[in-house]
């Protein structure tokens, strides 16, 4: 995940790996989060139908839960709090693949 790794580039860069490991500490916990509760956080379905998002530290973690997967949470987008939200690309491919037949 792109996101992720920006994130972690940036801040080591700014402010030290140690730094980066307890944000990243913080970012597992809000996985946990979404893993236990894929209702939690706000509704983003202006973005994406089902989408929604948990704020951890400063960062927003961008899920949906997919019904037709068992209520698997698809990841889509971990960015900063700062970002224009509206400008950004969410995937929209979570659904069911086509089967040829």
């Amino acid at each position: 995940m792109n996101d992720l790794e920006d994130a972690r580039r940036y801040t080591e860069e700014i402010w030290g790996e140690a730094q980066w490991l307890r944000y990243f500490s913080a970012i597992q916990s809000g996985f946990d989060r979404i893993a236990a509760d894929p209702m939690c956080g706000q509704s983003r379905g202006q973005f994406l139908k089902g989408m929604r998002s948990l704020t951890v530290g400063r960062h927003l973690i961008f899920f949906i839960p997919v019904r037709h997967a068992g209520g698997v949470v698809v990841v889509s987008r971990i960015v900063h709090q700062s970002r224009n939200l509206r400008a950004l690309t969410y995937r929209e491919d979570t659904g069911p693949k086509p089967t040829r037949s």
